[in-house]
């Protein structure tokens, strides 16, 4: 009759071992399981934090005393979509002036209307549409931000409603879909969409005065003393 033999203390130890290896493992392999779905969350977030960023415009922290804008894209036409952000300045405001005519000779535009932009970031609006509650074209501008939206709008000469609603070639050179930063003591020329109708020559140059009146869209930061 064959006896059974009982397992040495040195193998009952071995197998001990084992399984704290075994739950050690396990643990170990819980662990980089969760690393890497924390690291595919992350990259699925960052992702779309980058698409955000594009659709309404991301500003990088700028100096605290600088003026910063961003062109964000648009799918409307004749709709002009820019983040921007001003300092706090002591004694300073900013507003935003818009037109559509720069006339022959000058240097700017003939302002139509001006409208306070708070410190801070705020997304600008500017559209060129006809108004329904009245069938007048108009351009208009809204400026909202952390403190509510403010609006305005301007009806628009015939003469210029009539270029609009045709199609024409643009040049462009205001700020396009990088950050463009200045002073804040120093106005910074946001969107500047000048029509070429005809043969009508353009200066492209900002400093030179226009050969002919300029139509077009323009929007300016500019800093005003209080």
């Amino acid at each position: 009759m064959s006896e059974i033999s009982e397992p040495r203390p040195s193998q009952r130890r071995r197998g001990r071992f084992s399984l704290r290896q075994l739950l050690l493992a396990i643990t170990m392999i819980a662990l980089v399981l969760g690393n890497v779905v924390s690291i595919l969350r992350l990259r699925k977030a960052e992702s779309a934090l980058a698409s955000l960023r594009a659709e309404s415009g991301y500003l990088s922290p700028p100096a605290s005393d600088l003026v910063a804008a961003i062109r964000a894209p648009s799918e409307q036409p004749l709709t002009y979509v820019f983040r921007v952000r001003v300092p706090e300045s002591p004694g300073v405001d900013h507003r935003l002036a818009y037109s559509t005519w720069l006339p022959e000779g000058k240097t700017q535009p003939d302002w139509y209307a001006m409208i306070a932009v708070r410190p801070g970031e705020s997304l600008v609006t500017i559209r060129i549409a006809e108004d329904p509650r009245d069938e007048r074209w108009k351009i208009s501008t809204l400026v909202r931000d952390s403190g509510g939206v403010r609006r305005m709008g301007t009806t628009l000469p015939e003469a210029h409603t009539a270029i609009f609603r045709t199609s024409h070639d643009v040049i462009s050179t205001g700020v396009a879909d990088s950050m463009v930063t200045l002073p804040s003591d120093q106005p910074l020329r946001i969107l500047d969409d000048r029509w070429l109708v005809g043969t009508e020559s353009l200066l492209l140059s900002g400093d030179k005065p226009a050969n002919s009146d300029q139509i077009g869209v323009y929007a300016e930061l500019q800093s005003v003393a209080r």
